[in-house]
């Protein structure tokens, strides 16, 4: 069976984390590298450490990302607040005078912060040289414009700044993830010298069994008869990579759980002196010296 070395940064953390104590264990037993384990562990802890700055980076970042949302909205806001205002004094529609409060070609508010950022600054500018205009309404003092745009561009600095960090903690974490691969290639090497295709040790590492077959999936196609008043034959087509199969089943209301019944290479099953005006749940499991599958969808048989 093959050993694969996940991609997955997050993946290798439990993937180191299983080989190490079957270093510690066998280190010496088996000739491996000298201080193998502790490095393996070292390289544990780094990987383990850059994940988490990078999922730090990742919060700050979607943190960084809200923030600059609600200083859009407050901006967009403002601006709308200032165009009612303004329609009586200007046009109801889009004129050149509307120019000097940042609209250009229509008065709709935009939604970038560029374009955004520039409509604040020119409305700003225009409320400053024309202080009478606040006189009497908060909203068109050039302050408030003001401290709206600096809040606007702080608040895309800091995105932009964020998403700097998340992609060198990205950057780092990839590192890191790359030299876990590395050592645990190198442990998958070594063993291949060091124990033979079927040995037990292989799991001790985290590892499958080289010379074990993959996993049987689950049977299919099982369909189960009742065979007299208690007895239940059951029957299945074959199943890839098994080499024998087991039987299970579970009376409802007398076994909390499914029960072993036996073991067939062949293609049938037979359970017997079942009880009487019970109804059976059947299911079956592939096996091979890779492993056991997961159990067939259950049948139900109801004796006599």
């Amino acid at each position: 069976m093959k050993n694969t070395i996940t991609s997955s940064p997050v993946k290798l953390i439990p993937q180191i984390a299983l080989a190490i104590p079957g270093v510690t264990k066998y280190e010496a037993a088996l000739n491996l590298p000298v201080g193998m384990a502790v490095s393996m562990q070292m390289k544990r802890t780094a990987l383990v450490a850059s994940d988490s700055i990078y999922e730090q980076a990742r919060l700050d970042l979607k943190n960084a990302t809200a923030a600059r949302r609600l200083a859009i909205k407050k901006a967009r806001n403002h601006v709308r607040t200032v165009r009612e205002l303004m329609r009586p004094t200007l046009t109801p529609t889009y004129s050149q005078a509307w120019d000097a409060f940042g609209f250009s070609g229509s008065l709709k508010v935009p939604g970038k912060v560029n374009s955004l950022v520039l409509m604040l600054t020119k409305l700003g500018s225009h409320l400053a040289a024309n202080p009478d205009l606040g006189a009497d309404e908060p909203h068109l003092v050039a302050a408030k414009t003001a401290a709206l745009e600096t809040a606007l561009v702080t608040a895309n600095t800091t995105v932009n700044k964020k998403k700097a960090v998340l992609q060198r903690s990205l950057e780092e974490r990839a590192e890191r993830a790359e030299e876990v691969r590395y050592i645990l290639r190198e442990l998958s090497s070594a063993l291949r010298l060091k124990l033979a295709p079927l040995d037990s040790r292989w799991v001790e590492f985290g590892f499958n069994k080289v010379g074990a077959k993959p996993t049987p999936d689950a049977p299919t196609g099982v369909t189960a008869v009742l065979i007299g008043t208690n007895a239940i034959s059951v029957k299945w087509p074959p199943t890839a990579r098994a080499e024998h199969y087991r039987g299970w089943k579970r009376v409802v209301g007398v076994d909390a759980e499914m029960v072993f019944v036996g073991s067939t290479a062949d293609l049938d099953m037979l359970m017997e002196e079942l009880p009487g005006n019970a109804e059976v749940e059947v299911a079956l499991s592939a096996v091979n010296n890779g492993g056991e599958s997961v159990r067939s969808t259950v049948v139900i048989v109801r004796t006599l």
